[in-house]
């Protein structure tokens, strides 16, 4: 715990997320050419949602992009930092970009229940924190990154021994329900995470990326640009991220679990948190399914939750 001489400050890990670092002349040249977002907006210190996708327009992942002095830092659940490395490398071929899955960052956040207060202290205890490391040389950074996630929450990558440094953290002894928190508060704030296992199934527009401004429509060409872009001017987006809540008890259904409606299948679960109410849903869903209880296949059901943007 860090006391702010306002108000106290809580520090959590977040070891289900990790952190990509793109750097050389060509990074930005490159990541513009295979994520759905502009990344030449991140100039003016934004954090940016983007996707990348395959030729066939489908999200392999979505990330959260900063942009730093030294390089660019994409934010995405741990469970595809190789998949997406491994992705990205087969069309590095001559650009001057060097691509590292960051492992001298580890990602957790600071809150006070106040975005800005929490920013500010965040940078402090980093900036002191670093001042007295000795150099991490495994992804040749020990830079604090910060990414504005949300508009009260912020996530930070940063060196062990800064977290140690500041609060004590160590990824040896984590809160087992920080992450479901932090995960459930995703769900209510209807931003949705590609796992593993949801990889390459759903276009960004079935999972509301362009309504979280992670689409650009007039940057140009980017891998599978042409089925996102036609998608959208055609006007034949049938599927849309909606929100659900099961009643409390029982397991949290597995991802892409089938989601009924009068016995036929409409909709495919995205993530899960369990939460003092019930458990709480994202599910891709048929846009004629909106705001209709739904069912699992073992029967129980899945109660519509508004969200916070239009659909």
């Amino acid at each position: 715990m860090i006391d702010d001489s306002t108000q106290a400050v809580r520090s959590v890990l977040l070891p289900g997320f990790g952190v990509l670092r793109f750097s050389g002349s060509d990074a930005l040249k490159f990541l513009q050419g295979q994520f759905t977002n502009d990344l030449r907006l991140l100039a003016d210190g934004r954090t940016q949602v983007g996707a990348c996708c395959t030729n066939q327009g489908r999200v392999i992942a979505n990330v959260r992009f900063r942009q730093t002095d030294e390089a660019i830092y994409a934010l995405l659940p741990a469970d595809l930092l190789g998949k997406l490395a491994t992705h990205l490398r087969k069309f590095v071929l001559r650009s001057k970009v060097e691509l590292l899955q960051a492992a001298d960052l580890q990602v957790g956040a600071i809150l006070t229940g106040d975005a800005a207060t929490s920013s500010q202290v965040a940078q402090r205890a980093f900036d002191q924190a670093v001042m007295t490391m000795s150099p991490v040389p495994l992804a040749g950074t020990t830079e604090v990154v910060t990414f504005q996630y949300a508009p009260d929450r912020e996530v930070v990558a940063a060196p062990p021994s800064a977290w140690r440094s500041i609060s004590g953290l160590s990824f040896s002894r984590t809160d087992p329900r920080a992450e479901a928190d932090w995960l459930a508060a995703d769900i209510a704030a209807g931003l949705p995470h590609v796992f593993a296992a949801t990889s390459e199934q759903f276009t960004p527009q079935m999972l509301n990326v362009d309504l979280l401004d992670g689409v650009s429509f007039t940057k140009g060409c980017y891998t599978g640009q042409e089925i996102v872009a036609r998608t959208h001017h055609l006007g034949r987006v049938k599927r849309r991220t909606m929100r659900y809540r099961l009643a409390p008890g029982g397991d949290s259904p597995a991802q892409l679990a089938s989601l009924l409606l009068d016995g036929a299948r409409v909709g495919d679960v995205l993530m899960t948190a369990v939460t003092a109410a019930g458990i709480e849903l994202l599910a891709v869903t048929n846009l004629d399914a909106a705001g209709k209880p739904l069912q699992l296949e073992d029967g129980r059901s899945a109660e519509p939750l508004p969200l916070p943007y239009s659909l």
